[in-house]
């Protein structure tokens, strides 16, 4: 898969992910730290998302 396709997938699994549950964890939705947490957790789930779905689909070496 291409890199910039693999960018954006991973932009939006993250995005979605880490706004999701900063909305659910924090304990007031309405105020700045569901935001905070949000940018947060995206920054933390954009490289996770960007290096597994890399190595998901990579082709399996048998070291046989």
């Amino acid at each position: 898969m291409k890199s910039a396709v693999l960018a954006v997938i991973s932009a939006f699994v993250g995005l979605l992910l880490g706004f999701g549950l900063s909305f659910v964890v924090s304990p007031d939705p309405t105020g700045i730290l569901p935001l905070l947490l949000g940018v947060a957790l995206t920054g933390i789930l954009i490289p996770v998302f960007y290096f597994g779905i890399q190595r998901l689909f990579a082709p399996n070496k048998n070291p046989t």
